[in-house]
């Protein structure tokens, strides 16, 4: 399944990872082309040149064989230019998506192994097997988005309608992807419109509205978004404080000249006035009042495998937190980060190696709170700086025709400055896989990786308030380290694929929070973490037409003393089926999640919940297309997360979306 599907593994195979293209298909060659997809994808990392049929609007390829298979690019990667592929890795695309995902986070958690964290609304994070807050590395175009919230990065400010492939990496992802990739990695790459696109949708809670546009050719794309909902409410009508308006924009150039490939991509963010949701409201209200993110891109590529990139990311968030009989109080946070990567690719006979230097710079961190007036400002950051520099070597050897081997490497050095304050430190990171395939319809993948994320300079040196209370900053942090093992297995047959991954990965030193006095938390170093779990995915296509996939994921996790991580999501199953005909295509979405009675920090037990949700597109012609959809179709009241603040998900909502393409 390209939008919910287990592993990476079957759709590299399929060339999913870079075409928009049917899902719950299976493979007709499959391990020739598991084993292909790593070479392929090299032959053509010196250029930026995605096939035609990945620019194509996905409505388009639905009538294309799907497991067509031919030389491709996979975009959404690391800093490093290899694709890790021994790692549990699932690319998705949210085009595919069923019901049209309200958002990012919502899209994301609806990978097996992907739980929500947080409280609800757009600012919901997750955490990947267990993993979560700081210990996520999230990458937008090649570009480490750095957190501004103890809570993790929410990719809130990301238009889902804007974006290409997601890849979405489970496990220590370090070597490939850079410094904080501890527990996992999602690497997003904006979507290329390369044919004029409109599409407009509403749905009936909150009165969500959208609507996007986007031209332009093969050397050329831009896109404009804007979305916006109000207050919603729960089923049993309890008000949720939902609120926002988002104009996005998406702006990418690409040309060549001789031997050379470059590119750009600039990214604008703005939302406004977003709800905070959760258990408190509204006797205590929580707004965001802004969170503006720019992003930039500039990268030289050479058709002997060499790569320069330099990108920037401008941030600024705002809150205001209002409770009855107290004043107003308010925070902000902001940064802009300079970066840069300088790597080379080389090829000799069966092996591909990649080596490089890695720069990542944060200026100007300034975060302060304000009670009654937000000029009343008391910066607790100001001026803050931070560099660090990576070395990597990635290599990838095809010893024989049924066996693979990847290795790698990366080192950091950090340093970390705020009024007169400073610390310094430096990790490693190794990597080593094997991929096998000692039958055509079988795969198997063996992963021994390590990892680590350093303390950020707001978990350093930040205290006030927070939505959630006071907090209080820990100088003295030490890295976080994190060592995993992964066994994958893969198996194709007929209609039927299916894959499964059992793990366990050991954090030391981890980072958590701590009550310090009622309603004032604490960062500490707290020893030992032990996370362990399974995924097992099942595709079936029945017929032609017909196509069914199921999932399941089971995720536990302990601190030293034994004592249950916050973060942990409940055991979650998913069953998805699809039926496409000629020009209406239907389908739904099951999901059980069992009951939550293992809450850790900061958590409640939560009762078990089944959600459906359902989808019907209709191609009046190649170009105009209907979407009709349905999320929580029988309208449950449940929690959306587990976290102790967190309120009922959203009642039952109705939407609608139009899109033309000119083809």
């Amino acid at each position: 399944n390209k939008g919910n599907s287990m592993s990476g593994l079957l759709q590299r195979s399929a060339i999913a990872a870079a075409l928009n293209i049917a899902a719950f298909a299976t493979p007709s060659a499959f391990a020739d082309d598991l084993l292909d997809a790593k070479a392929e994808e090299s032959t053509q990392r010196s250029g930026d040149k995605v096939s035609a049929k990945s620019n194509q609007d996905p409505d388009a390829l639905l009538n294309e064989a799907p497991w067509e298979t031919e030389a491709v690019r996979v975009t959404a990667r690391g800093t490093a230019n290899d694709w890790p592929s021994a790692l549990a890795t699932d690319v998705v695309t949210y085009a595919e998506a069923v019901a049209a995902p309200s958002d990012f986070q919502d899209l994301i958690t609806r990978v097996a192994g992907v739980g929500a964290t947080g409280q609800n609304g757009i600012f919901e994070t997750f955490s990947i097997r267990g993993s979560g807050a700081n210990g996520i590395l999230i990458l937008v175009g090649g570009m480490p988005i750095t957190a501004q919230r103890r809570a993790g990065v929410p990719v809130a400010f990301v238009e889902p309608i804007l974006l290409g492939d997601i890849n979405v990496t489970r496990g220590p992802a370090v070597a490939h992807f850079g410094a904080g990739a501890l527990g996992g990695a999602i690497s997003i790459e904006p979507r290329w419109f390369d044919a004029p696109f409109v599409q407009g949708g509403y749905a009936t809670s909150g009165d969500e509205s959208s609507l996007s546009a986007g031209m332009g050719s093969e050397a050329f794309s831009v896109a404009v978004a804007r979305h916006q909902a109000g207050d919603s409410e729960a089923p049993d009508g309890t008000p949720l404080n939902t609120s926002f308006e988002r104009q996005s924009a998406s702006l990418q150039y690409r040309t060549t000249f001789g031997d050379f490939n470059l590119d750009a991509l600039l990214l604008p963010s703005r939302t406004e006035n977003i709800g905070k949701s959760n258990s408190r409201y509204p006797v205590r209200d929580t707004t965001y009042p802004e969170d503006s993110h720019t992003l930039g891109r500039l990268r030289l590529r050479h058709d002997n495998g060499f790569e320069a990139t330099v990108h920037a990311h401008d941030q600024y968030l705002g809150t205001w937190n209002r409770r009855p009989g107290q004043a107003d109080t308010f925070a902000a946070v902001s940064s802009t980060d300079i970066g840069s990567t300088v790597q080379q690719t080389f090829e000799f006979g069966n092996w591909t190696s990649n080596i490089g230097i890695e720069y990542l710079g944060r200026r100007d961190v300034d975060g302060y709170e304000a009670s009654g007036s937000v000029l009343n400002r008391n910066y607790s950051l100001k001026n803050g700086t931070e560099d660090s520099w990576s070395l990597f070597a990635l290599a990838d050897w095809r010893a024989t025709s049924e066996l693979s081997f990847e290795f790698g490497g990366r080192t950091t050095a950090i340093d970390q400055e705020q009024r007169g304050a400073s610390s310094d430190d430096s990790d490693h990171a190794l990597t080593a896989g094997a991929i096998w395939s000692p039958t055509p319809g079988s795969r198997w993948t063996l992963n021994l990786a390590s990892g680590y994320r350093f303390a950020t300079l707001e978990e350093r040196f930040f205290t006030g308030v927070t939505p959630q209370g006071e907090i209080v900053g820990n100088p003295d942090l030490g890295s976080e380290h994190s060592e995993g093992i992964d066994l994958g297995y893969a198996l194709h047959s007929g209609n039927w694929g299916g894959e499964v991954h059992v793990w366990r990965t050991d954090v030391d030193d981890l980072i958590q929070l701590v009550d310090i006095n009622p309603d004032v938390n604490g960062y500490v170093n707290v020893g030992k973490a032990k996370l362990h779990g399974g995924e097992i995915a099942v595709n079936w296509s029945a017929t032609s037409a017909l196509s069914l996939r199921s999932s399941v994921a089971v995720v536990r996790g302990t601190d030293n003393t034994g004592l249950q991580l916050y973060g942990i999501p409940p055991v979650t199953a998913d069953l998805e089926a699809r039926y496409r005909a000629a020009k209406l295509d239907a389908s739904a979405r099951y999901s059980h999640r069992w009951k939550f009675d293992r809450p850790g920090f900061e958590e409640e037990e939560r009762n078990s919940v089944d959600v459906v949700d359902a989808d019907l597109r209709y191609h009046f012609t190649p170009s105009f297309n209907l979407q009709f959809y349905v999320r929580n179709l029988f309208d449950e009241k449940y929690y959306a997360t587990s976290d102790e603040l967190s309120t009922f998900a959203p009642e039952r909502s109705i939407g609608i979306n139009l899109g033309w393409t000119l083809h």
